[in-house]
């Protein structure tokens, strides 16, 4: 992918902005969310996960085994399908990424260490020799985007109608995409 410009993000080149819900930081992803951004404007979107009793928690255990992160999730993440397992998301998820991949797109996250990077990596892992060439490259980081743009990346941004709940990762990536707009909009007047 040569000639890629920031000026040209979310605009002429399409980017598929997304979010993983995973049990704990370090556990097994069991929910995506996503959205394409093409023309400064949404043009896909979507939501797919297991229940995350199917997933491993940071330590490998899987439910009747109770972890606070466990327990975080359920009070916190809305449940967002009923897919048969993670690999089943991961799956899933692969499939769009290598179809708007087709189309151009670049993949972005926000602080995507290390829960979409972990996601990313098992994805990879799953069929090796035919993946290893084609995960994210360059994989966009929101957050460095923001510090870029000189917002503060740690920061609480309102939320939009449609980025809520909070956790949901549909929601989260539709924040996400629209703060990575924000912040590019604002480096493009910077020139």
């Amino acid at each position: 992918m040569s000639g890629l410009k920031i000026d040209q993000l979310g605009q002429a080149t399409p980017v598929m902005v997304f979010d993983v819900e995973s049990v704990g930081l370090h556990g097994e992803g069991f929910a995506v969310g996503l959205v394409v951004i093409k023309g400064g404007v949404e043009v896909d979107s979507g939501a797919f996960g297991c229940p995350q009793s199917y997933a491993l928690d940071d330590a490998g255990n899987l439910p009747p085994h109770v972890s606070s992160d466990r327990q975080w999730v359920g009070e916190n993440v809305p449940d967002v399908g009923a897919l048969g397992s993670p690999f089943v998301v991961r799956e899933r998820f692969w499939n769009v990424w290598s179809t708007w991949k087709s189309k151009g797109a670049v993949l972005a996250a926000d602080c995507a260490w290390p829960v979409e990077g972990r996601f990313l990596n098992a994805c990879v892992d799953i069929a090796t020799d035919l993946r290893r060439w084609d995960g994210p490259y360059p994989l966009i980081e929101i957050s460095t985007l923001l510090l870029a743009a000189v917002f503060d990346p740690m920061a609480s941004f309102p939320r939009g109608e449609n980025e809520l709940p909070m956790h949901h990762p549909l929601a989260d990536a539709r924040q996400s995409a629209r703060l990575m707009m924000m912040a590019i909009d604002k480096l493009k007047g910077a020139d």
